[in-house]
Order: structure tokens, then C-alpha cells, then sequence
């Protein structure tokens, strides 16, 4: 059985999805922040329950922003075709999740291959932060940081295919005046100058997710990447985090990550749209 979810299934929700959190870190951060009844936040989402006699065995949600996440083990094709019934009327920006599970909902979708700027599967890793090494200092944004934080945030969503073109000063701007005063993000200076940043984009019970992680191209290879994560990881340690999530835009990000102890555990596809696009007949 297939039915949206209550107020009253957050606890079981919470224990189904923390049990699977290297794949779910932005499901149950959504509904952590915002629970199942939001339709404002952007982050807000409407959660629906895949159920047998056992109790939950699947989470699909459907943010107020347009984004579709899914914890559904063992998806089958008749199924993700529900899930297109159920999103009709929807507008669908882009979809994050276990990439087999997320190739079944794009395929019931039938979403044009031209219509996606990015279809990307990107390696998977954790930590565990009591095993994180010796960190740099890293210090939150400052109101004097917004226009460089603005042009990194450009640069880094332009890099990484992560934001249509047409809007990605926009939302570097949105980014940049975000983070200041934020713990979510840390800048690392060299010499009182910034030459670093990276972001926790989502946090879950006491797991936390990294992303935005952007080194100026002048200042690339020579482990700044790696450093500037120690530190934001650092700063979420001393705040309780416990256990660290990121997915890996490229072999070198891959690299950098691995050598300050984050160890790969699966696949991760990442999906965004040219254009947000209503999901009516074609779904």
C-alpha cells in the first residue's frame, strides 16, 4: 500500500530512513526541519509511505521546491509508475537519490533527455568523525565575504553543472548572503586571506552532509580541498555531529576526500532540470 504521510508516522519514518542514511540524508533532514506538513519552506515536503504488513519499507517525497527523493529498496518499475500518477500536477526541478531507484522514477517520468542540464552519478562516502584527523582553523562568512562568496558560489555551481545557467547568479547570490554568520559554512584563510570554503547542506539526527566545497582554480592541488572540509567537520564535531555524507562531483574532489579518511560506500545520482517542467500527460 501507497499512502501520504501523517503527523503520526514521523517516528517510524525517522527509524526506517536513519537505518539507510547515506542515501537519505536530505528525506530525513527535510523532515526533521520541516516535518510532513509544510507546503512554504522550499525544503518543505510531502512525504509518501510505502507499506506491508512489516510496517514502513519506502519513502518517496516531493519537495515544495521541486525536488524528488526517494528511499524505496527494491523499486520496481510498476511501482515508480504509481509514483508518476501520484507527482501529476507537479513541477519537477530535479531529483537526488540510490541511482537505481532513481533510474526507475525517471523512467516512469519520461522526462526528455534534452530537457535535463545534468544526469550525473557520483561515488558516495562517509565518516565517522570521531576518526576525523588534526583540522585547520576555519572561521564563519562575514558580511565582507558576500561578494566573494557570491563569485566562488558562481564559479562552483557553474564547475559542477549544479544550477541551470540562466540562474546561477541568482542563486550564488542567495548562497552568499546565506552564509554569513551560518556554522553551516566555514571559510579557510591563508595569511588573513580567505582561500576556501565548503558547506554542510543538510543535517540528520546526528549525521551531517557536505557540500560546496570550492578552491579557487589558482590555488588547486595542493590539498586545500581536503583541509577545508577537515575543518567544517571540525566545527560540527564540537557541535555533535557524529558521522559525515558527501557525494563526489569528480575524480580529484573523490581523491581529496579519501585522503582525510572518507571511505566510499555506494553511488549517488544527481539529476537537475534546464527548466522547471509541469509533470501533466507526460507523466
Amino acid at each position: 500500500m501507497i499512502r501520504k504521510a501523517t503527523q503520526a508516522d514521523i517516528g517510524q519514518m525517522v527509524a526506517f530512513l536513519e537505518e539507510r542514511i547515506a542515501h537519505s540524508m536530505f528525506l530525513l533532514g527535510n523532515l526533521e526541519a520541516h516535518g510532513v506538513g509544510n507546503t512554504k519552506h522550499p525544503h518543505g515536503t510531502s512525504f509518501f509511505l510505502r507499506e506491508t504488513g512489516e510496517g514502513i519499507t519506502g519513502v518517496f517525497g516531493a519537495t515544495n521546491g521541486g525536488f524528488l527523493m526517494c528511499q524505496l529498496p527494491g523499486l520496481s518499475a510498476t511501482e515508480a509508475q504509481t509514483y508518476a500518477h501520484l507527482l501529476k500536477g507537479y513541477t519537477v526541478t530535479g531529483m537526488t537519490g540510490d541511482v537505481r531507484q532513481m533510474d526507475e522514477i525517471l523512467s516512469a517520468l519520461r522526462i526528455p533527455a534534452d530537457a535535463l542540464s545534468l544526469n550525473r552519478v557520483e561515488p558516495l562516502y562517509r565518516l565517522t568523525l570521531s576518526g576525523l584527523g588534526a583540522a585547520p582553523a576555519v572561521r564563519q562568512a562575514r558580511e565582507t565575504d558576500v561578494t566573494q562568496l557570491a563569485d566562488w558560489w558562481a564559479r562552483y555551481l557553474s564547475e559542477t553543472g549544479t544550477c541551470p545557467p540562466a540562474r546561477i547568479d541568482r542563486e550564488a547570490a542567495v548562497r552568499a548572503r546565506a552564509a554569513v554568520g551560518s556554522p553551516d559554512t566555514q571559510i579557510m584563510e591563508e595569511r588573513g586571506r580567505p582561500v576556501a570554503m565548503a558547506r554542510i547542506n543538510a543535517h540528520a539526527r546526528r549525521a551531517v552532509q557536505v557540500g560546496g566545497v570550492f578552491v579557487p582554480e589558482t590555488l588547486r592541488g595542493e590539498g586545500r580541498a581536503g583541509r577545508v572540509v577537515s575543518g567544517l567537520l571540525a566545527t560540527a564535531r564540537a557541535r555533535g555531529a557524529e558521522l559525515a555524507i558527501l557525494f563526489a562531483a569528480s575524480p580529484v574532489a573523490a581523491r581529496a576526500y579519501e585522503r582525510i579518511g572518507f571511505v566510499r560506500c555506494g553511488d549517488y545520482r544527481v539529476t537537475i532540470l534546464r527548466d522547471p517542467l509541469p509533470l501533466g500527460a507526460a507523466a
